[in-house]
């Protein structure tokens, strides 16, 4: 009789008692990663701001009338074509910034000899509010706009110049007004975020005020007989701007080239050099390790509060390393195919994925998990004395029953 109340109610017993005092344990933080794009279109770039995501996409090949803008809507998982070229001509540089985002339509190029095309280019400011867009530039010579709130800027080629005019638009009042003329050679890679204009010229980066009108040169381009080294790829946000520093030695123990990232702080034009690999600090002054060399960096990205950049090493895979500047702490997120053209706002991150021998681009929408709990049995010194009580007990009723 003993035995048997015994097994009826004390082993019973054990594993309530076990999972009554199970300690909650956070469990892996990660991201939850989605493809937003069709099949059939080869993503060419996203940004995402809130809820809401802006991509362009276009048909394999090099036939520019097929691009389409889209627009993908997070809580409700639904995706439209807000923008379609007209005919011969081909719509680009999708942006999105809390209620508004843009693009522009320009005409196909056209490399044969019968090119006849005088269309207009035209600037799109697409409310998300209303699901409504409009031609907000005149005459149409305006191209490459970039959104930051309610203000939105364009570029315009000099007509008496080799410079780069840039309009600012204030979206509630509807007017523009002429601000800068810069020497930009690169328009399609001109950011624009707060009062600052990031752009390269033939000489280097440089990073214009448009409340101070001052213009600060962040990376002077060198070039010598036995090395060089110019700006790759960069992103702006907020206070940090952070760029690929390309670099090439003829001759020498680091002969080859090789990719760095570095944090320019606006605010205090301070430069700081980050390893590929580990997101930490380094000395500029040092020559890059073995290890760092041999990694291929690309994309950088920043919303402003973490920056970022893809590297990979001889395999088809790559890996987005995400960073707090001010913390040190520092994520790396594995991705199957090669990561490009990313977009960071917050817990939330779009990029372009491609898989070799394809060139096939997949949009990727991720989400960073919120840290969950789960009730996992590691009992401390106090569960293991109650649950000791609690069998003692239930031996001297065992013993009372007999």
């Amino acid at each position: 009789m003993r035995v048997e109340f015994f097994t009826a109610v004390c082993i019973p017993a054990f594993f309530i008692a076990l999972i009554l005092c199970a300690t909650p344990v956070s469990a892996d933080p990660g991201w939850v990663t989605t493809s937003i794009s069709e099949n059939t279109t080869n993503a060419l770039g996203g940004e995402i701001s809130g809820n809401y995501i802006i991509s362009l996409g276009g048909a394999e090949g090099i036939d520019q009338s097929q691009n389409r803008i889209y627009l993908y809507a997070i809580q409700t998982d639904e995706q439209k074509i807000i923008g379609s070229p007209s005919a011969n001509m081909t719509v680009t540089g999708p942006g999105i910034s809390e209620d508004y985002a843009v693009w522009f339509e320009t005409p196909v190029e056209d490399f044969g000899t019968n090119e006849t095309s005088t269309a207009p280019n035209r600037v799109y400011l697409y409310s998300l509010r209303n699901g409504s867009a409009e031609i907000i530039d005149t005459p149409g010579t305006a191209e490459w706009p970039k959104i930051d709130g309610g203000r939105v800027i364009w570029l315009n080629e000099s007509e008496d110049s080799f410079n780069v005019r840039i309009f600012l638009y204030d979206i509630d009042t509807g007017k523009s007004e002429l601000v800068c003329e810069l020497p930009i050679i690169d328009p399609a890679g001109v950011l624009f975020d707060g009062d600052h204009i990031v752009y390269l010229d033939s000489a280097g980066l440089y990073v214009y005020s448009l409340e101070t009108k001052a213009n600060t040169t962040v990376f002077r381009n060198v070039f010598g007989n036995e090395s060089g080294s110019d700006v790759g790829d960069y992103a702006l946000g907020g206070d940090y701007l952070i760029y690929l520093k390309h670099t090439v030695n003829f001759e020498g123990p680091d002969k080859g080239m090789f990719d760095e990232p570095y944090l320019y702080l606006i605010s205090t034009g301070e430069t700081k050099r980050l390893d590929p690999a580990t997101g930490a600090f380094s000395e500029s002054s040092k020559t890059p390790a073995e290890d760092g060399k041999s990694l291929d960096v690309s994309s950088p990205f920043t919303d402003g509060k973490q920056i970022g950049w893809v590297y990979s090493e001889n395999t088809p895979g790559s890996t987005i390393l995400l960073c707090d500047p001010e913390t040190g702490t520092v994520e790396k997120i594995p991705v199957d195919g090669q990561a490009d053209h990313l977009s960071l706002d917050g817990d939330r991150m779009v990029w372009v994925e491609t898989h070799f021998p394809s060139f096939h681009g997949e949009l990727i929408y991720a989400q960073e998990n919120v840290s969950s709990t789960e009730k996992v049995p590691v009992p401390g010194f106090g569960t293991i004395i109650g649950i000791v009580a609690l069998l003692a007990a239930m031996v001297l009723l065992a013993g009372r029953e007999k």
